[in-house]
């Protein structure tokens, strides 16, 4: 009896063709921009909470003590320069856009101090527990918003009811941040301890563990960059969501890595373009505009590209169990005495 053959696995989805898939989507459903799009409006023509004092503060701790080396001095009056600049543009509501999976925004990022109405409303945060607490509250608004917009987009290529619920997205969305920002506060923490001993054993040695902590960063970033998607697009919860990401990116290595540089790229170099218009000019609109658009249209793409190598992934250890289990041979039956 002849096993029959198993059907031919089609190709995966490519890259120019999940952004295809992405473009057409919000070009079909242009009113899926308008998350980012108001959320860039507020935070550039609206109130702003800052922390001149808490960084003012900061700033005072780098001041230069007499006799000090003149090159050291030149770098702590650079910092204070830096920190003199944050303490003018630093809006706490910048928060909104919460990492790792928040509304895209320009103007977080940008965080003008002036707009072209000529005045800018702005209150004080205070010390440090008040701009603490209110960036958690705004960070935890800025993931559920993100969720909200994630859905939207993930439903113009998936059956509704196939994604998770806006409010069980928003919480695995606060715990998968939770995670993050401990993963970075322990990984920051423990590479400097490493780096200042490795240092004082050899100078090149530190620099050497530093280059291995970032590559370090940089491949973990990439092995999780889809946990939100399967959250999103098959209710996974976050762990499962990790591993499926991370053996996503394994299935698919050299098209994953090259899908999101691409989307990297396109996103920096269209930072150039938006930053051309000055913060207090009305051609801004088109900045904003344009970064509305252009990230929608990344993030429907990259729902495209996830959906389309899982579903190939899923398949292909299908066929390959199949053929496994037509190849492995039949067991032999007991012969009664």
């Amino acid at each position: 009896m002849e096993t029959p053959a198993p059907k031919a696995l089609n190709s995966p989805i490519g890259i120019l063709a999940s952004l295809a898939a992405g473009f057409d989507r919000i070009a079909a459903r242009p009113a899926l921009i308008l998350p980012p799009l108001l959320l860039d409006l507020f935070l550039w023509l609206g109130p702003q909470v800052r922390a001149q004092a808490l960084i003012g503060d900061l700033m005072r701790t780098l001041q230069p003590p007499a006799g000090i080396d003149p090159a050291l001095t030149q770098q702590l009056e650079a910092m204070q320069q830096a920190f003199g600049d944050l303490a003018v543009r630093f809006n706490v509501f910048s928060a909104l856009s919460a990492l790792p999976a928040g509304v895209p925004s320009l103007m977080a990022a940008r965080m003008p101090a002036a707009n072209p109405l000529g005045v800018t409303v702005a209150a004080e945060g205070g010390g440090l527990l008040p701009v603490a607490g209110l960036w958690v509250l705004f960070t935890v608004l800025g993931l559920g918003l993100g969720a909200l917009f994630q859905v939207l987009i993930a439903r113009q290529l998936a059956p509704p009811g196939e994604l998770a619920p806006v409010g069980q997205a928003w919480g695995r969305f606060l715990l998968l941040s939770g995670m993050m920002y401990a993963g970075l506060f322990l990984a920051v923490s423990g590479a400097a301890v490493i780096v200042s001993l490795a240092s004082l054993i050899l100078p090149l040695l530190g620099a050497g563990v530093m280059f291995l902590a970032f590559s370090l960063v940089f491949w973990l970033v990439v092995y999780l960059a889809f946990t939100p998607h399967g959250i999103i697009r098959y209710r996974l919860g976050v762990w499962p969501a990790m591993r499926t990401s991370m053996q996503l990116v394994r299935w698919n290595m050299p098209t994953s890595v090259a899908f999101l540089a691409l989307t990297m790229l396109v996103t920096y170099a269209a930072g150039w373009v938006w930053a051309m218009p000055a913060e207090d000019s009305w051609f801004a609109v088109l900045a904003i505009l344009g970064h509305a658009l252009v990230s929608s249209m990344l993030l429907a793409g990259s729902y495209a590209f996830y959906q389309g190598r899982h579903e190939w992934m899923l398949h292909l250890r299908r066929a390959f169990l199949a053929r496994a289990a037509a190849m492995a041979p039949s067991p032999t039956p007991r012969r009664e005495e």
